[in-house]
């Protein structure tokens, strides 16, 4: 592991980041150590992985962009040691020691196949009893199901010519005629 320290320094009467030697660097560690909080000076780290090495450089900042630099940091680290408690594994692996071919057999879905072939089949088959009921029970099922139980009051009055009395009687009809339908 190789090591790099940026710090400021007074060249030619500006202050600009150089490098230090690692004495110097000791040094300014040593300081650090006695001065107050706020007087101290900053270094943001940032390491670099250059094929097998890994390059660290300590980089000297103001406090204002230290405190950011921080921030961001500890947040990383803490999501970095909390990833590790986790292993990442592909659905499409299998299970070893077991007659599973991928852990998608084992991950429960929220999608029941099964469930929406039978609720399919089942509306087919209370489409065709709806249709030999009654010739416009098919058409008062496809508004129910779309949501305009209450609303289609008027649009079947006034396709049919019938009354609001005679469009309730055939909804009643209609319900009750579903629900024996679903009680068999």
């Amino acid at each position: 592991m190789k090591f790099t320290y940026l710090v400021y320094k007074q060249v030619n009467g500006t202050r600009q980041l150089a490098a230090a030697t690692q004495e110097e660097w000791d040094a300014i560690l040593k300081k650090n150590r006695r001065l107050p909080l706020e007087q101290r000076r900053r270094f943001m780290k940032d390491c670099i992985e250059d094929g097998d090495e890994v390059d660290c450089m300590y980089i000297e900042v103001p406090a204002s962009e230290h405190r950011e630099w921080n921030s961001k940091n500890t947040i990383r680290q803490k999501n970095r040691k909390l990833g590790m408690r986790y292993t990442h594994q592909s659905l499409d692996a299998g299970v070893p020691d077991t007659d599973v071919e991928t852990l998608h057999e084992c991950v429960p879905s929220g999608f029941n196949l099964e469930g929406a072939v039978a609720d399919q089949v089942l509306i087919e088959e209370l489409k065709c009893a709806l249709r030999a009921w009654q010739p416009w029970a098919e058409e008062l099922m496809d508004l129910y199901m779309a949501g305009a139980k209450r609303s289609c009051t008027n649009d079947l009055c006034k396709k049919y010519r019938l009354s609001d009395r005679t469009v309730q009687r055939r909804k009643e009809a209609f319900e009750k005629f579903v629900l024996e339908f679903l009680k068999k």
